[in-house]
């Protein structure tokens, strides 16, 4: 190829890349050399996530079981009228035992077992936490807010554990009030009581009022003394040191138990 018609191919290499945006230089030694006048954009493509790292993924999200919830909830409710009940009756079967009744006599439903069952429990941790006025109530609400843990640790995965702490001291404190509402109630019906009795009668009763009854007798035999207990059917009368059984509607003596000390036993030396 002569010089000539090498530099009108190289002119005509040099005219069509700058057409394309590529500039072309060349020496006298006759090398091309091209630079790209045009910046090149590079993008890369969006990472993909395996399935083992997407599944493991979702398996660290925080999840709920509800029926295990509702299901716990359920036990829970039944397993406590149940405590309830079996601590309530056991209570008026050694109760009544003390003044000659027998359990069996009584016509005491589900309802009655519950409420004294209740009533025990709520006295007798009124009185633990009079005996320790700080730390008595603080056990007492630690003892709520630990049930309340328990129960969220339960139901939940994959929940922080400062989480569950705060879920778990709302929730126990919410139900430490709950269960001690009602004595809230009675102590306010009794105060508002005497309240009434000094203002229909003006006479303080700061230490409260010790009740009597009477019931006249289907023969006219008038019977007063401590009522032990009354229903529909039958109303026990404590008088002296006798206990009456008193059928309800026709107020005819049933049956009349002589109570007595029982003698104490000799030590052994």
């Amino acid at each position: 190829m002569t010089d000539w018609q090498h530099d009108t191919r190289s002119l005509y290499v040099a005219l069509l890349a700058n057409k394309q945006g590529i500039a072309v230089f060349w020496n006298t030694e006759r090398k091309i050399k091209t630079e790209l006048m045009t910046p090149l954009n590079l993008s890369m493509p969006a990472p993909q996530i395996a399935p083992a790292v997407a599944a493991q993924t979702e398996a660290k999200e925080v999840r709920t079981d509800t029926d295990l919830a509702l299901k716990l909830t359920a036990c829970g409710a039944l397993g406590s009228q149940a405590a309830l009940a079996i601590y309530g009756y056991s209570l008026l079967v050694g109760y009544y035992e003390q003044f000659g009744i027998d359990i069996n006599e009584l016509a005491l439903g589900t309802p009655t077992l519950l409420l004294h069952g209740y009533i025990n429990i709520l006295s007798g941790a009124l009185t633990a936490a009079n005996r320790l006025p700080v730390l008595g109530p603080g056990l007492l609400a630690l003892t709520f807010v630990g049930a309340a843990w328990i129960f969220i640790s339960l139901i939940t995965k994959h929940l922080k554990a400062g989480v569950i702490v705060g879920l778990a001291a709302w929730s126990g404190i919410s139900m430490f009030v709950a269960f001690f509402a009602p004595a809230v109630g009675v102590q306010l019906g009794a105060k508002t009581g005497l309240e009434d009795f000094e203002k229909y009668t003006s006479i303080a009763s700061p230490d409260g009022l010790e009740n009597l009854h009477s019931i006249i007798t289907d023969k006219g035999q008038r019977l007063t003394g401590h009522m032990i207990l009354a229903d529909s059917k039958s109303t026990f009368l404590l008088v002296g040191m006798r206990v009456f059984k008193i059928d309800s509607p026709t107020g005819r003596v049933v049956r009349e138990t002589q109570l007595s000390l029982k003698a104490s036993r000799p030590t052994a030396n």
